[in-house]
């Protein structure tokens, strides 16, 4: 047995010397300990409880209000544009490095692994975040919305009451989100199957929830859900008040997309664990990243045309407009609003709790995603080796329980300390979010010519030409440009309703933090060359299944 192997650690190289190439035995196991249990449709049901196929009943609400000009039906038209060029760089790289890691391998081979561990951390920074943010937008937005509709609805005072007692008391929020954050991280110590069994579990239950709602939109035209509101008039405005006429811009329409492109996100999360993958990869990943765009896409231009058949975009915009001006109301999305409609105080919270779910699996799919980051890192030797641990069921138990303390930590920051850390600083990762596909866009279009032999041993579909030049190439290069694009529109200044004075920090912390991650590499570089472990040449290689 060679020397490199002669120990149990992940990625454990012992005194290789400096002529030897990268081997695939430079990793001491052929196994990474992750077990293969995720099948293509539980892979697809996953990436869509990702982006969340109720969650724009919410986000109509701030698109409404900060781009009015925006004609949000057409954005789905050029999101799906840009997202189907993006699902299909992330489907061939998963097809060609199929490990789990995602673009934190992918970047790493191709480029360099010091670029691949910058992109990489950036992503996993913006989900750590993201699960305690939606554990917080759990507590202070969906509960409350539930509560708020069931009263609504006819379903008596004591439930609006809890909600506004709830809202009011950043200690009660801060309590009822850690309890979601804590079942998150529990859910995290599952088994995969397990994981995947609760995302599909709560996939049915929004899709069951998305299709009455549709249901109810049809079937409500403006004049009846009109008359309906007068009787309870929000704002103590009408609804012809609140009705505001605002013209749809082309270049409105185009600055819009931040709302639904921030929507999309979340159909490439099946790439982060590859290794968990079974069956053919290529099928796989093809059905999970490149179809879940285009569903979704289906899905949410249908919500829209429902929603302005309904309530109007003139009251639409008006009314969440009103909500951000005057806050102090209930959130003004249709799910809340249907509860005008529906005259059934148990339906009406059973529709908000749409919400609910869709937060949870957010939190959830976002807690799950970094964990396995973390495990790449640590099995490439940047990060200690410990963290690679994992249970006999194939659970990385110590990145779950190191990542839960930093998803409680960023919770805790969002509740307590928001002038540090806030919506808005979270709202901004749209921006360095699409900063770093773009990055790994542009890793894919080049990959046919910067790593010829890798390239050489991807499957047929991934070397697929048009005439000379990779089919890869071609979309790399489109979807690099629009990623870039709305990583702009995401920097504007009245995302998320800022028109001016918004602060650097906001703008600038995630590619800081993609600073942060190639400053990390070249510390743990130096660190283990020291100890006579070559990093550099242990990331040549992909890592083992």
């Amino acid at each position: 047995m060679p020397s490199a192997m002669g120990t149990e650690t992940p990625g454990n190289v012992v005194n290789l010397p400096k002529e030897v190439t990268a081997r695939q035995d430079m990793y001491v196991r052929q196994a990474s300990g992750l077990v293969r249990t995720v099948s293509a449709r539980t892979a697809l049901f996953a990436n869509l409880v990702g982006m969340g196929i109720i969650v724009n009943f919410f986000w109509i609400t701030e698109a409404s209000a900060f781009y009015p000009n925006a004609n949000l039906i057409t954005t789905v038209g050029i999101g799906v544009l840009i997202n189907v060029a993006v699902g299909y760089v992330y489907w061939m790289l998963a097809s060609a490095m199929p490990r789990s890691g995602g673009d934190y391998i992918f970047v790493g081979r191709i480029f360099h692994p010091s670029v691949g561990l910058g992109v990489n951390l950036l992503f996993s920074v913006v989900f750590v975040t993201w699960a305690g943010l939606f554990a917080y937008f759990t507590a202070y937005y969906a509960i409350p919305t539930m509560l708020a509709a069931y009263t609504l609805a006819g379903g008596g005072g004591a439930a609006l009451s809890a909600a506004t007692t709830l809202i009011s008391s950043t200690t009660d929020v801060f309590v009822v989100a850690l309890i979601v954050l804590l079942a998150v991280i529990l859910i995290g110590l599952l088994p995969t199957k397990w994981i995947f069994r609760v995302s599909v579990g709560i996939f049915v239950l929004c899709a069951v929830i998305f299709a009455i709602m549709i249901g109810i939109l049809l079937a409500t035209p403006q004049a009846t859900f009109a008359a309906d509101f007068n009787k309870n008039p929000v704002y103590g405005s009408s609804y012809a008040a609140l009705v505001t006429a605002v013209p749809i811009t082309t270049v409105g329409t185009f600055y819009g997309i931040v709302y639904t492109m921030l929507s999309f996100i979340g159909y490439a999360n099946s790439s982060y664990y590859g290794g968990e993958i079974r069956g053919n990869p290529t099928r796989t990943q093809g059905l999970a990243i490149f179809g879940a765009p285009l569903i979704f896409a289906a899905l949410i231009a249908g919500l829209y045309a429902a929603s302005y058949y309904t309530f109007g975009r003139g009251f639409l915009i008006g009314i969440s407009s009103s909500y951000f001006t005057a806050p102090g109301t209930p959130w003004p999305g249709p799910l809340y609003l249907a509860a005008y409609i529906v005259h059934n105080p148990l339906l009406a919270a059973f529709l908000s709790f749409g919400l609910v779910l869709t937060f949870f699996g957010f939190a959830l799919i976002y807690f799950i995603l970094p964990t396995r980051n973390l495990f790449a890192w640590s099995f490439d030797r940047v990060f200690p080796s410990f963290l690679t641990k994992v249970t006999r069921n194939g659970v990385p138990w110590v990145a779950v329980l190191v990542l839960g303390i930093s998803s409680g930590f960023a919770l805790w920051i969002q509740t307590y300390y928001p002038t540090y850390f806030d919506y808005a600083t979270l709202g901004y990762s749209n921006f360095g979010f699409w900063f770093a596909v773009g990055i790994v866009c542009l890793a894919g279009a080049l990959f046919p010519f910067i790593r010829k032999s890798m390239y050489a041993q991807a499957p047929k579909i991934v070397r697929a030409k048009v005439g000379p030049v990779p089919v890869l190439t071609i979309i790399g290069v489109a979807a690099f440009a629009a990623s870039w694009f709305v990583s702009y529109a995401a920097s504007t200044g009245n995302y998320l309703g800022i028109t001016s004075g918004y602060s650097l920090w906001n703008l600038l912390f995630l590619p800081i933090v993609f600073v942060v991650g190639i400053i990390i590499y070249w510390i743990a570089y130096a660190v283990q060359k020291s100890r006579g472990v070559p990093i550099d040449l242990i990331a040549k290689e992909l890592p083992p299944d």
